[in-house]
Order: structure tokens, then C-alpha cells, then sequence
């Protein structure tokens, strides 16, 4: 994730095909756990029609894979046709995500910029 404070809404930190495919894999989930496989993720965005959102496929893997390794996303393997490949499950849902990510730029912060934090009184 990188911050861009000149951008709206989740594109402060992600490019818009992220943010397409991080709210349709929430917006699946909303009932229960539905998986997403690469190629299914690279087709939504196909589909979309919009040309910000067309990505190539090792782009989208690449993204899956970084969201599971910030641990909003999690993955099993299954094997399928062409051999084993990652299904993509949402670790957390928007309001968690949202929680970790204020945590994660506040613990950074208070880490660059310690002279920054309020003094506590004794």
C-alpha cells in the first residue's frame, strides 16, 4: 500500500483495479465464504470494460498475492484443471481493514516521527 493523499476513498492506497477487485471480493462475501481464483478476478475486471481496470494477469496475481501476505486476504490451494492453483478468501472485511490499515500508518508514524508523540504527564 502506498498513500496518496491526492486520491479519494480506497484509491489513497491502492490503483483502481485494486479497488475494483478488493470491493468484489467483499461485496461476494457478504453472506458467506466465496472464494475467487486469479482467473476469475482477472475476468471481473475484463468485463468491466473500463480501461484503468484492464491489468494483465501476473499484475492481478501479484496483487492477490501482496493482500495475503498484509493478511487481507487468505488462500487455499486446489487443484484444477492446468494442475494446483490459489483460491483468494477475504481474511478481513471492510471495517476490519479499515481498523488495520489506521493502526498500521499510526504504529509507522509513531515510529519515524517519535519526538511527534504527545508527552505524558506523570
Amino acid at each position: 500500500m502506498i498513500l496518496d493523499t491526492s486520491k479519494e476513498g480506497l484509491q489513497t492506497l491502492f490503483k483502481p483495479y485494486e479497488v475494483a477487485l478488493l470491493l468484489h471480493i467483499w461485496e461476494s462475501n457478504i453472506e458467506e465464504r466465496t472464494s475467487i481464483s486469479s482467473g476469475q478476478a482477472y475476468r471481473f475486471l475484463q468485463q468491466t470494460g473500463e480501461s484503468d481496470l484492464m491489468m494483465s494477469r501476473a499484475s492481478v496475481i501479484v496483487f492477490l498475492n501482496k493482500m495475503v501476505e498484509e493478511g487481507v486476504l487468505e488462500y487455499e490451494e486446489k487443484t484444477g484443471k492446468g494442475g494446483r492453483h490459489r483460491v483468494y478468501y477475504p481474511k478481513m472485511d471492510r471495517k476490519q481493514f479499515a481498523r488495520h490499515v489506521v493502526e498500521t500508518i499510526t504504529n509507522k508514524l509513531d515510529e519515524v516521527f517519535p519526538e511527534a508523540q504527545p508527552r505524558r504527564r506523570v
